[in-house]
């Protein structure tokens, strides 16, 4: 009979030995081409949970990899711009940041050998069809329909939009009032710094520029009031959704325990600010250090685990809030802000989970239930509308829309119902056309719009963050780029101006070094860490053997694919664009090629002292095809243009009347700015890449009459 321990080491070997043909048939996709040979795949669901170790190249280099060693601790180590990727659980993987190679692979003519695998992101189709997640002739059909929507009515809305939203949020927070010198209010200390008279300290900038990019999705995304409101009282309040309703006598009871306990407990949390506040800080780093290891990483896994259901119970006990006492529905710009806050997780999470009894399922799933119910019938209301407009007089109905709509879920459905087809009038004078089904359906419309909003929000406010702390950093930019702002807009008074009231789309291009400002930032901090291609079938590729010849690549190079097994003469080009020795293998079908944008954007073979904030490498001639933070080829971002235009905006206005800084990194007052940028440069990989924590400290600034 087997005992239980011959049972595990029988099952032990069967695993080896499944992992080892799993590895060896991953290393003979990519023809043994040198790179990486790991037990666990980042990609891999056990990869996204595991921490980097020590020697990541040739022990586990953690699923955010490309932006922890960018170009010169992954290409630079191998010598190569092309690394392959080999796990004992079968994925065969190439990474690559060598510019024409990822030209000519993401190229139109490339479409049918490199697809993107639309398998990975079905779960982005939760609200419909959508760009991402389609290939082939829907991927067509839906950017063709949806390429006109970002048109020139919407910029400019998008435009005074942005205007809008700075003016209301300079009200709401009250910086007015806050900058000025004169101004005494109660201040709190952050990290050892108490703030000056006349300073306002933004603990996380991120948390301005995600409801500024919200703001400006809702207005000229999809057409709705969002009104800005203080943080205290929105975030406070959009967390409120969700909790379990408490009887009214249960209420009763906490405030009044709430109203006895609080002044015995004020003293301890006193006590414990000022012991965490005058302890030094390399006292406490062996202790995080420790924490943030492999060893404890069971520990911390168990940890958050218990925290999250002890919070789950703690919230029967917590103190009432104006959502106990006067419960009412969510509105729709608190269900946008959620569901911005929460579809990383919504997207990683089954379906199932959704329905669990937990505080932050029921949130999410209210959430987005209504956002998608309001988008339906934002959509209905258009489709409506333009369809009213091409029937007879006598046939318009009361509830007719402005015919000025211009945002870009009202110009989507104007662009999918007149595509294709007539509209004609039913038998009975019903609203009947064909064009609707041959341009987009209405689940397409939903989810062309939820896609819009998840990539367009939450991607600019962290370059948006992120431009600002760069501008912090480096005062001679900010200072040129406000000589920029003033040359277009000169001040006439030396009083304060909360916003140029005068000005239209038409500003946009006399702003060239501010946009200079946030491409420079979007090199820096690429938003997509990785931009995934599938090989169809196997394919020959050509590539450099080594990245030591430091020759610049010539923008619009060649490079040489040809498919293994009958050859295409498009892909039989042997020009060579390099003097670098080339190496001809196989890349197996299923492969995956990750293109690198980090790598690619700290190449130095492309860039210039890479790791240098110049925006003015963008105002001389630069290398296009090495520039792809909106990705790259025939699959380029649409709202590349909306990004850029909402940024600039934004920028303009609050650059104009406000002078950003950093937060002093020691307490006599120093900044040292390479602690600053390391500290704000901290970043974990979701669906993009999030600042960590980015403080910034902002001052009025006086106009020069």
């Amino acid at each position: 009979m087997i005992s239980s321990l011959e049972w595990i080491l029988y099952l032990s070997g069967a695993l080896v030995v499944l992992g080892y043909w799993r590895f060896r048939k991953a290393v003979n996709m990519v023809s043994n081409f040198p790179g990486m040979r790991l037990l666990v795949s980042p990609m891999s669901p056990p990869g996204l949970l595991l921490p980097a170790l020590p020697f990541p190249l040739w022990t586990y280099p953690g699923f955010s990899f490309p932006w922890e060693l960018k170009h010169a601790g992954l290409f630079g180590i191998f010598k190569c711009d092309t690394v392959s990727l080999c796990a004992a659980d079968g994925r065969a993987i190439l990474f690559t940041a060598d510019v024409p190679f990822i030209t000519k692979m993401s190229s139109y003519a490339s479409r049918e050998t490199f697809p993107k695998p639309v398998d990975e992101y079905k779960v982005l189709s939760y609200l419909g069809s959508n760009l991402v997640i389609c290939e082939g002739e829907a991927w067509r059909r839906q950017r063709r329909i949806g390429a006109p929507a970002f048109s020139k009515g919407m910029f400019e809305r998008l435009w005074l939009d942005m205007r809008d939203i700075v003016r209301e949020m300079v009200e709401q927070e009250r910086w007015h009032e806050r900058t000025d010198l004169h101004f005494d209010e109660a201040v709190t200390t952050y990290r050892g710094y108490t703030p000056k008279r006349g300073e306002i300290l933004v603990p996380h900038i991120v948390d301005l520029t995600l409801r500024m990019a919200l703001a400006a999705i809702a207005r000229a995304g999809f057409g709705m009031d969002f009104t800005w409101e203080a943080e205290e009282s929105f975030t406070r309040v959009c967390q409120g959704f969700g909790n379990p309703q408490r009887w009214h006598w249960w209420l009763v009871v906490l405030h009044y325990s709430w109203a006895f306990l609080d002044p015995l407990l004020a003293p301890f949390f006193h006590l414990f600010d000022q012991v965490t506040t005058i302890t030094p800080s390399f006292v406490l780093a062996p202790f995080f250090y420790l924490w943030q290891s492999p060893v404890f990483l069971p520990v911390r896994i168990v940890w958050v685990i218990a925290f999250y259901f002890l919070s789950e119970i703690a919230i029967v006990f917590a103190r009432p809030t104006d959502a106990d006492w006067n419960p009412r529905k969510i509105k729709v710009h608190e269900a946008l802000h959620l569901v911005a806050k929460d579809s990383t997780l919504r997207i990683a999470l089954p379906a199932w989970t959704m329905s669990l009894p937990l505080r932050r399922m029921r949130r999410m799933k209210l959430a987005f239930t209504i956002l998608e119910a309001e988008l339906k019938r934002l959509a209905d209301e258009r489709k409506a509308f333009h369809l009213r407009q091409t029937l007879n007089n006598e046939q318009l109905s009361n509830g007719r829309l402005p015919d000025n709509r211009s945002d870009l879920l009202n110009n989507l459905v104007r662009a999918a119902m007149m595509d294709e087809g007539d509209l004609e009038k039913g038998p009975t004078g019903s609203l009947v056309t064909s064009s609707i089904q041959k341009g987009l359906t209405d689940e397409e419309i939903i989810g062309n719009t939820y896609i819009y909003f998840l990539a367009g929000h939450e991607t600019t406010a962290h370059s948006l963050a992120w431009t600002l702390a760069l501008l912090a950093a480096y005062p001679e930019y900010q200072d040129e780029a406000v000589q920029e702002i003033n040359r277009v807009w000169p001040s006439t008074t030396a009083a304060f101006e909360p916003f140029y009231e005068n000005t239209s789309f038409d500003d946009y291009p006399k702003f060239p070094f501010v946009l200079a400002c946030y491409a420079e930032t979007l090199r820096l901090f690429p938003p997509v860490q990785m931009i995934p291609k599938v090989a169809a079938q196997d394919v020959s590729i050509s590539l450099e053997t080594t990245n030591q010849d430091t020759t610049t690549v010539a923008q619009g190079a060649d490079t040489n694919l040809r498919p293994s097994k009958e050859v295409d003469p498009f892909f039989t080009s042997q020009d060579s664009y390099t003097s670098a020795p080339h190496t001809n293998f196989v890349v197996k079908k299923d492969t995956i090629i990750m293109i690198d944008p980090p790598g690619v954007h700290y190449n130095p073979r492309y860039w210039e002292n890479p790791e240098k904030f110049d925006p003015g490498r963008f105002m001389r001639p630069y290398n296009k095809d090495a520039y792809i933070p909106f990705g790259v080829g025939h699959r380029a971002c649409l709202g590349r243009k909306f990004s850029e235009v909402e940024s600039v905006a934004m920028l303009v206005h609050v650059l104009r009347n406000y002078s950003v800084h950093l937060m002093p990194t020691s307490p006599d007052g120093e900044i040292d700015i390479n602690l600053s940028r390391e500290r704000f440069s901290k970043a974990s990989v979701r669906i993009t890449l999030t600042p960590s924590e980015v403080p910034l400290i902002f001052r009025r600034r006086v106009h020069q009459a």
